[in-house]
C-alpha cells in the first residue's frame, strides 16, 4: 500500500507541473509525504497541507520539520469545507484519496477553487467506480465511489475547466487523477 499510495502521489506532483515559486495547497496530506516531495521543487514559494486529523498532522510535521520550521510550510487541522485561506491564495492544488468522503464534491470543488489564483491548477486523485473491485473492498455506506464521468461533470458545475482524466492501474487498482483549471 506504501507504495502504490507514493506512486501514485508522484504521478499527481508531475501532473500539477510543480515550479519553484508555486503556491501548492494538498488537501487531506496524510503522512505528508507528497509535500515533501513537493518541497524538492518548490524551494521559492510556499506549501501549505490541511488534515482532518490531529495525528496525520503530528506525522506530516515530524516529517517535515525543516519546511514548517523555517516558514517554508504550513500544516494545519482543518475541515477541507472551510479551506481557512483567503480567495486565491494558490496556484496549485492536489488531494488525493479524499473525494470518496466528501458527500457534496461540487460544494467541495466550489471551495478549492476560491482559494486557487486565476490559471491554478487542481489535481484531483481516486479510485473510480470503473475500479471493479473498489466497492467490494470499501462500504458504500462511508465511500461514496464515483465514475470519471460524474467526477468532471461536477468539477466542471463547480466552475473550473480544461477538465482531463487520466487513469493508470497500480497493484491491480484502478488509480484516476483528473485535472481541471480556473
Amino acid at each position: 500500500m506504501a507504495h502504490e499510495t507514493a506512486v501514485a502521489n508522484g504521478i499527481a506532483l508531475d501532473l500539477l507541473e510543480l515550479r519553484s515559486d508555486d503556491q501548492v495547497l494538498e488537501i487531506g496530506f496524510g503522512h505528508g509525504r507528497a509535500l515533501a516531495a513537493a518541497a524538492e521543487v518548490v524551494t521559492a514559494g510556499f506549501l501549505a497541507g490541511i488534515d482532518h486529523s490531529e495525528v496525520m498532522r503530528r506525522i506530516a510535521r515530524s516529517k517535515n520539520s525543516c519546511a514548517v520550521r523555517c516558514g517554508h510550510m504550513e500544516l494545519t487541522v482543518a475541515d477541507s469545507g472551510h479551506i481557512p485561506y483567503p480567495d486565491r491564495r494558490f496556484n496549485k492544488v492536489l488531494t488525493m484519496h479524499t473525494i470518496y468522503f466528501w458527500r457534496d464534491l461540487k460544494r467541495q470543488i466550489e471551495e478549492i477553487r476560491r482559494v486557487m489564483s486565476d490559471g491554478g491548477r487542481v489535481v484531483i486523485g481516486y479510485r473510480p467506480s470503473e475500479d471493479e473491485r473498489f466497492a467490494d473492498q470499501f462500504p458504500e455506506s462511508v465511500y461514496i465511489i464515483r465514475s470519471t464521468k460524474e467526477t468532471e461533470t461536477l468539477v466542471a458545475e463547480a466552475g473550473l475547466h480544461g477538465i482531463q482524466t487520466s487513469s493508470q492501474r497500480l497493484s491491480s487498482n484502478l488509480l484516476a487523477w483528473t485535472v481541471a483549471h480556473k
